[in-house]
């Protein structure tokens, strides 16, 4: 599956762009301004654009565009990809549908979600339960990424970005 992503460098959308890197999709995205994260999707084979979002930026051969908070109504790329017809959802959503196909345990809260959701992560890593996790901080234990992709039934989540 061919999926974009509008504000790709956001700590949810990127840790989703990996995952779905990992999973053999083909990633393209957009980002006002370049980062870390960005640099690293790159390096895991993104097509990633920095700087003003473009209509250009999205082609036509995109299975599924997933876009964050920021995105405005009058994105450009998200007003083509409505246009041509192109499956878009938010990014709670894409992360909601990744959730009803496996078990899953959210992380919720005003203050310290990253930690605790991290924390867990670990613990089920360490108890053998091999989770999938995505989560808003990037951790050095699974190389300075923000996800981590699993072979259980168990999946991890930061439950934050949802409006």
């Amino acid at each position: 599956m061919k999926i974009h992503f509008i504000g790709i460098g956001g700590i949810g959308a990127s840790g989703l762009a990996g995952f779905c890197l990992s999973k053999g999709h083909e990633v393209s995205g957009s980002d006002l301004s370049d980062s870390q994260i960005i640099k690293a999707l790159k390096k895991q084979g993104a097509k990633i654009f920095v700087g003003p979002h473009d209509s250009a930026n999205l082609t036509n051969r995109v299975d599924l565009v997933v876009y964050t908070a920021a995105a405005t109504p009058d994105n450009p790329e998200l007003k083509k990809a409505k246009k041509l017809g192109i499956k878009c959802q938010s990014y709670a959503e894409a992360l909601g549908d990744l959730t009803k196909r496996m078990f899953t345990i959210a992380v919720s809260g005003m203050h310290g979600k990253s930690t605790t959701t991290a924390m867990l992560a670990l613990v089920l890593e360490k108890a053998g339960l091999d989770p999938t996790v995505i989560v808003g901080t990037r951790l050095r234990e699974w190389g300075n990424r923000n996800f981590r992709v699993g072979k259980s039934k168990y999946l991890v989540i930061e439950a934050d970005e949802y409006n």
